[in-house]
């Protein structure tokens, strides 16, 4: 990005609480456009609850091997050793 723009678009937005936008028209004229409102809400579907995960899963590539390993989420801990030792 240039320095310049930069500077120019803080000084506008100190000025005006916004920077506005040029545009060049096909006669040569500049003209400046009305500026984008910062913030659009959107209204997003409502998520649906997930059932809560009874295992671990894990997915193991190396080239083109691929394992798929589960655990039980009761024996969290113990995945963590195991992952530890696989890891080092």
């Amino acid at each position: 990005m240039n320095a310049n723009v930069l500077h120019r678009w803080l000084k506008e937005h100190k000025r005006n609480g916004r920077h506005q936008l040029v545009v060049h028209s096909g006669a040569g004229v500049l003209e400046t456009t009305s500026p984008i409102p910062a913030f659009i809400p959107v209204q997003l579907p409502a998520a649906k609850p997930q059932p809560e995960a009874q295992e671990i899963k894990i997915d193991l590539r190396k080239g083109a091997l691929s394992m798929v390993v589960t655990w039980p989420l009761s024996a969290a801990a113990e995945c963590a050793s195991w992952a530890a030792a696989i890891l080092k």
